[in-house]
């Protein structure tokens, strides 16, 4: 009898092995195999090939930096929500971009969905309309995603600029 328990705990000792490895096998799949499809990159529909004033690259795409445009003001129009605008990504960018529009105190009026490199968005829905006048220190927020599956968060910038609403 002292022969089979000898034999049993090399077994036993298998199974655990390989119900921990098939544990492990799983949990490190688990995400891809049945993960939301929140994860996946929804790249904004309105974005579209930036034709605008843009500075020349000649030379290999810096994976060191990431371009971020600045504005001092941007000018709306009064009482609709409807603004036509020029915010984009440059091209040299290997990251995607998510813009958003803010007031000093915090209120978001604009948030877009994932901008690829090169793209731009020319028009835009607020959330809520403004009245004419001055906003000083509206912040536009950049955040930047790798563009892999991931998405992994980057390093992002905020924006101080003059919302200048007129009649």
């Amino acid at each position: 009898m002292k022969r089979k328990k000898y034999t049993k705990i090399p077994l036993l000792f298998l199974l655990v092995l390989a119900l921990t490895s098939g544990g492990i096998f799983v949990g490190l799949h688990w995400q891809h195999w049945f993960g939301d499809a929140s994860n996946q990159a929804i790249v904004d529909e309105q974005a579209e090939t930036y034709t605008g004033n843009k500075e020349t690259y000649t030379g290999k795409k810096n994976t060191e930096t990431i371009d971020i445009p600045g504005f001092d003001s941007i000018n709306f129009k009064a009482d609709t929500p409807n603004q036509s605008v020029n915010l984009y990504n440059p091209e040299q960018n290997i990251c995607y971009f998510k813009i958003s529009l803010y007031l000093k105190d915090g209120t978001r009026l604009w948030e877009s969905q994932l901008i690829e490199p090169g793209q731009a968005i020319y028009q835009i829905e607020l959330q809520q309309t403004l009245t004419a006048g001055t906003y000083s220190e509206s912040i536009l927020k950049y955040e930047c995603f790798s563009m892999n599956e991931e998405q992994t968060p980057l390093n992002g910038s905020e924006v101080k600029c003059t919302l200048n609403v007129l009649s």
